[in-house]
């Protein structure tokens, strides 16, 4: 997400990749938006509003959750291993202390306590700030990293992916442009089903379950997985040179079908397939869904993107230069935007347009700011 540059093969600029994690980010925004109005809303969400909560955006994020960090994952790793491969070492280090440790650490000690304690604030629950950094956050059950945990997690892949190429340096080498064959999408289809399977069990089927290495690591079980592969599919994609005039182009009429059925199965099963199955049967075909759909959302929307959304203009280039900016500033604006709207006597759908289209541009706009820090200054 950091790596906003554009990438290049020759004279050829890959402008669906910068505008697909524009898409991502906004898409992020907006998910984050529904969870405040869906049924069954977390009880720790930032900012629910009970006024009438509809099934239908939780359908929303159940379908949307799942393949959102799948893609960024992506992408931050066919960015992060063409970093690595045109850089020195010291350079790439920088680079990341700059774009990614720092903001990650910054975000984590100061804007994920401000965050979190709208848990309380938007409830009206009478707990001052100080007792609630002492006792609820840092050293107590409420620490969490909120938004930033990405960074976090992309940190410790760019270490993990050091380490390989340090072992193996060929790998920051590209090869001939060549189809991955069947077997590369076997490979990452059987994969992803066994680890996702797997945490499925260990955490007893919920796959919104979060875990914690205090105070430097929190993920998902069911997911972390997921985001490993999909990284290093990343690297493996730009090591084979996907996407360039030569090389291997993902087929949208495969794909996108295949991202839609899978989308829609998957939705369709987590909200009723409990009732019809036994737990542990539940569990392995609900994870099945969940791996393929991953697999299927991240190669369509590449796909797609590629095949429709390969070039920019004013507005696409300013989202997309803004688009990191607006991954780090956009919960706690999008929460105070959902909580000043509590109060007003609108239609559900009004108010989740209205949130999002408030959220949006004030994000846009905070954003635009903080452009102004090297921590988010646009590539070049």
């Amino acid at each position: 997400m950091s790596e906003v540059s554009t990438i290049t093969a020759g004279s050829k600029r890959f402008f669906f990749l910068d505008n697909l994690k524009a898409f991502i980010i906004c898409l992020m925004i907006v998910f984050h938006i529904a969870m405040s109005y869906m049924q069954y809303a977390p009880e720790w969400w930032y900012a629910v509003d009970k006024s009438d909560p509809q099934l239908s955006f939780t359908m929303f994020v159940v379908w949307a959750d799942i393949f959102i960090m799948p893609v960024m994952f992506f992408v931050s790793g066919y960015f992060g291993i063409m970093s690595m491969s045109r850089q020195t070492a010291k350079k790439f280090w920088i680079s990341k202390l700059i774009r990614i440790f720092i903001p990650w650490v910054l975000g984590v000690l100061i804007l994920s306590p401000a965050v979190t304690y709208l848990i309380f604030a938007t409830r009206h629950v009478p707990l001052p700030f100080m007792e609630f950094l002492n006792k609820v956050f840092f050293f107590g059950p409420l620490f969490s990293h909120t938004q930033y945990w990405f960074l976090g997690t992309l940190f410790y892949l760019y270490i993990l992916l050091f380490l390989v190429v340090k072992i193996k340096p060929a790998i920051k080498e590209r090869l001939n442009p060549a189809e991955p064959g069947k077997p590369f999408f076997l490979i990452v289809a059987v994969l992803s089903y066994a680890l996702t399977v797997g945490a499925y069990y260990l955490v007893g089927g919920n796959n919104d379950n979060w875990s914690k290495v205090w105070p430097i690591f929190l993920y998902q079980p069911t997911r972390i997985s997921l985001y490993i592969i999909y990284f290093f599919a990343g690297v493996y994609a730009w090591r084979k040179q996907w996407f360039t005039e030569k090389g291997f182009k993902l087929d949208p009429t495969l794909w996108i079908p295949a991202f839609i059925f899978t989308g829609v199965f998957y939705t369709g099963y987590t909200f009723f397939g409990q009732a019809t199955a036994t737990p542990v049967t539940f569990m392995v075909v609900k994870s099945a869904l969940h791996s393929l759909f991953a697999m299927s959302s991240v190669f369509g929307l590449l796909a797609l993107f590629q095949a429709k959304l390969d070039y920019t203009n004013g507005f696409m280039k300013a989202i997309s230069d803004n688009s990191y900016a607006m991954y780090y500033a956009h919960m706690g604006l999008v929460m105070l935007v959902v909580w000043a709207l509590m109060g007003m006597s609108l239609p559900v759908y009004v108010k989740y347009i209205l949130a999002c289209a408030l959220g949006l541009i004030f994000t846009y706009v905070v954003g635009r700011i903080l452009m102004f820090l090297p921590f988010f200054a646009p590539r070049k």
